[in-house]
């Protein structure tokens, strides 16, 4: 069994002693050791990415289910026990909330979304309950998020909890028990089918299990990646998170999402919104990649310009400078059939080439 003890620490304190070169930023760590070895890790290994305050909320009560049911986008009524779910939160105009995983487990019922020091998820939720019978617990400070991606990954979870990875689906939500650490598993489709493994356990046991992991890994190639490396994997999948791409002005069609809104359910708020852009077509941007002919300067601003000076797009990707192409929303009247688009940036015209995907 694996003992040993670091909870003095911070895990922020632990990763600065032991990655001296780490940069951390709005306490998110870009890099843990360098942006290329970190995506080459992305490449070729597995890639593990850790989020020590994800928004964790637990709700119990007998109308639990059937009041987020009807609050949010899919189907939580046929969820069976120890299965999960995406669903989204929406306004009342259809834009985001909050994309969010829904947990049945062991008679109790979870919401796990982005980290989000607002209490957003929460608090929103919280305005619509009356006459319900539910309570709502905050467990974001009580448990991480860690999530193993790559080509690499699947074998190295195999060797962490052995052939039981074989059986987990797309909609399971199951326990381990591995040398004296207790987590939690299941495995999130995002687009082009990439999978990524995620595993919620204690924050206290945090350091501990990062160490084990380690001790462990054998012939693998298991590295922590920042923000940067993470944001290439996103581009290169065209995988939205909060707040670039998932945000109050956007709404699932836009970001290829609509897969999570289940158009049999019924009601849910923002429901005749979201309604009426698939009835009508009236969706009128995409979250498409691009990348521009020229990219040896420092971008000042995020919008799109084309040559008759109209808002034609918004970029949704930080740090242009280090990668091949970036995300951005574009006006879907745009596209027919164009993959090049002459945009205004720092008053000089550029061919932002557009890549559907």
């Amino acid at each position: 069994m694996y003992t040993e003890n670091f909870s003095l620490l911070s895990f922020k304190d632990f990763i600065k002693n032991k990655f001296p070169d780490s940069k951390l930023t709005n306490n998110y760590f870009e890099t843990f050791t360098s942006f290329e070895d970190e995506k080459n890790i992305i490449k070729n290994g597995v890639a593990l990415r850790i989020i020590e305050n994800p928004t964790f909320i637990k709700l119990n009560g007998k109308d639990t289910i059937d009041f987020l049911h009807r609050i949010s986008t899919n189907d939580l009524k046929n969820l069976q026990e120890n299965q999960k779910i995406n669903t989204l939160f929406l306004n009342e105009k259809g834009k985001f909330i909050s994309r969010s995983t829904f947990i049945r487990f062991n008679n109790e019922n979870y919401l796990l979304s982005e980290p989000d020091q607002d209490n957003r998820l929460f608090n929103w939720i919280n305005k619509f309950i009356i006459m319900e019978d539910i309570t709502l617990e905050n467990l974001t400070n009580k448990f991480s998020l860690l999530e193993f991606f790559g080509p690499q990954s699947n074998s190295f979870l195999t060797l962490l909890i052995g052939d039981e990875i074989k059986n987990l689906t797309e909609f399971d939500y199951k326990r381990f028990d591995v040398d004296g650490f207790t987590f939690y598993m299941f495995i999130a489709k995002e687009n082009n089918n990439v999978e990524v493994y995620k595993l919620i356990i204690e924050t206290t046991r945090l350091i501990d299990f990062y160490q084990y992991l380690d001790s462990i890994k054998s012939v693998f190639d298991l590295q922590l990646i920042g923000e940067l490396a993470y944001d290439y994997f996103r581009v290169k999948n065209l995988i939205p998170k909060f707040p670039n791409e998932i945000n109050s002005e956007t709404n699932p069609y836009e970001v290829n999402l609509i897969h999570e809104v289940n158009f049999k359910k019924g009601c849910y708020i923002g429901q005749e919104v979201i309604a009426r852009l698939d009835t009508y077509d009236k969706v009128q941007r995409k979250l498409i990649k691009a990348e521009l002919n020229n990219k040896s300067y420092q971008l000042s601003k995020l919008d799109l310009i084309n040559e008759e000076n109209l808002l034609v797009g918004k970029i949704t990707t930080e740090h242009l400078e280090l990668f091949p192409q970036f995300m951005c929303l574009v006006k879907r009247n745009l596209l027919n059939g164009n993959n090049t688009l002459k945009v205004n940036i720092e008053n000089q015209e550029r061919d932002l080439i557009l890549i559907e995907s």
